[in-house]
């Protein structure tokens, strides 16, 4: 039974070996082939047959990116452009720097004659507060507004939610670095809403109608009108030396 199985075996092996059956032929693979390409002309056909969508629902999605990319863009532009805090800088020539979330000039608001002399042509927009700042005392300095004695005073209204204190150290620390070899003296305050509301009445810098009305508590017989011309330092001199009206 051995020898005959062994037999067998052998035999099996040949004819599996040697069956054309088992191997696909020259002209199956070519049907194999024709079906293929039949098939996939019939998927193309189907696709082409099917309606199109409109333009304007193919084009949505690019659409709503557009819109979403220039939201933000008009979101960043506002605040750009948005008056978020005010510092008011007063040597004689008083200007107010708006300043926007981004700590950048908004816009810069000459509040006197003296001001607009000085500053006329130099466009502060744009720049950070701190670099405005040292534009605008490189001309006070051109301008003769910060020889000797002189006070650089800035100052800004505590309002709530928004955080004076930073700006106002900004200030001071770069108005202390260029200050170089002149003797200025730079001072810093917080101002109320009501210091803002009635220096808007004179025209003034709340911080400098702070000092007038200190000068007037001393001297009443000055008025807002006759000291808001004056210089800080002509104002300090009167608060220290203790002039008084002739």
């Amino acid at each position: 039974m051995k020898g005959d199985n062994g037999m067998m075996d052998r035999d099996f092996e040949t004819l599996y070996k040697s069956s054309s059956e088992l191997e696909p032929s020259s002209d199956l693979e070519s049907k194999i082939l024709l079906r293929m390409e039949q098939e996939m002309e019939k998927k193309s056909e189907h696709e082409k047959s099917l309606p199109r969508r409109p333009l304007w629902k193919r084009l949505m999605p690019f659409a709503a990116c557009l819109l979403l990319v220039l939201g933000l863009f008009g979101g960043f532009w506002t605040l750009g452009g948005e008056n978020y805090q005010t510092v008011y800088i007063d040597v004689n020539p008083s200007v107010a720097l708006h300043v926007n979330r981004f700590g950048h000039v908004s816009e810069a608001e000459c509040l006197n004659a003296d001001a607009k002399k000085a500053l006329n042509g130099i466009d502060l927009v744009g720049l950070s507060a701190e670099d405005a700042l040292e534009k605008m005392l490189e001309a006070y300095v051109a301008a003769g507004y910060l020889e000797k004695d002189a006070e650089l005073h800035i100052s800004a209204v505590a309002e709530k939610n928004k955080n004076v204190d930073k700006l106002l150290d900004k200030l001071a620390e770069r108005a202390e670095r260029v200050k170089g070899n002149k003797s200025y003296e730079v001072k810093t305050s917080k101002m109320s809403a009501e210091d803002r509301e009635q220096a808007a009445e004179y025209g003034v810098s709340p911080g400098k109608y702070r000092v007038i009305a200190e000068v007037i508590e001393k001297h009443p017989e000055y008025t807002v009108e006759e000291l808001k011309d004056l210089s800080m330092a002509e104002l300090k001199g009167m608060l220290g030396k203790g002039n008084s009206k002739k």
